[in-house]
């Protein structure tokens, strides 16, 4: 009996050496002392946090005639899908948060009157007033286009920071991503696979990645003007074409 319990007093002796050992050795392996990092070690195990997405909210104008919207409501669906998957990768959405239609006379926009006539509709409430119209031009030559981002320039008071996006029913479903990268400051491009090349062409146009960094400040910059927060969050009801 006496012998039973002296092994096993020596055994608890022995896992205790070997446990007071165990961390030593390990936090001096590698010559001195290192402090286990937590957050590093975490990471092996725990989901990396996704980055808190840029929305950009978007009030919707229909142009009329006759009563009924130019332009359906799939279509723009589709714009807005394709613009999402292209600015998902770098952390921006946009959002159509509002969609009001607009009375007669806007389904065609070819002089500056009426392009200056649209910025009434485009109040600074804190969205990107974006229009789906019939026609379009360049304003400059007469030349159809099939999306235009607005901005003005002049010095009315009433005025001073509007801007908008302009999107005609028969542009593809790339312009209006085209377009929200002239609103958050790029240019355009010589490459035929960029969405900001107007000759652009194929199923995979994209942009680079040095665009999208400059579309994620064009982003905050965008938010801090209409005096969002930084993620862009603006409550409100969804609204969908009728």
């Amino acid at each position: 009996m006496h012998r039973l319990v002296a092994r096993g007093l020596l055994a608890l002796a022995l896992l205790a050496g070997v446990a007071a050992w165990l961390p030593s050795s390990l936090a001096h392996a590698s010559g001195g002392r290192k402090v286990p990092d937590l957050r590093r070690d975490a990471g092996s195990w725990m989901p990396a946090r996704r980055a808190q997405a840029l929305r950009i909210p978007i009030t919707l104008h229909l142009a009329t005639q006759d009563g009924a919207s130019v332009t359906s409501g799939r279509d723009v669906q589709a714009w807005v899908q394709r613009a999402n998957v292209a600015l998902a990768r770098f952390g921006i959405e946009v959002d159509v948060v509002a969609v009001r239609r607009m009375p007669a006379g806007f389904t065609s926009v070819t002089h500056w009157r009426s392009r200056r006539a649209l910025a009434g509709y485009a109040p600074n409430d804190g969205t990107v007033h974006m229009f789906a119209i019939e026609t379009l031009d360049d304003g400059r030559r007469n030349r159809r286009v099939r999306g235009l981002h607005w901005r003005y320039r002049g010095l009315a008071r009433g005025l001073r920071g509007r801007q908008y996006v302009v999107v005609t029913r028969e542009a593809p479903s790339t312009t209006f991503a085209h377009e929200i990268g002239h609103l958050l400051g790029l240019r355009h491009s010589t490459r035929t696979d960029n969405i900001m090349c107007s000759c652009r062409s194929g199923l995979d146009v994209d942009f680079t990645e040095t665009q999208g960094m400059a579309m994620r400040d064009g982003a905050r910059r965008l938010a801090v003007q209409q005096g969002r927060a930084p993620a862009g969050v603006i409550a409100g009801r969804r609204h969908r074409p009728r």
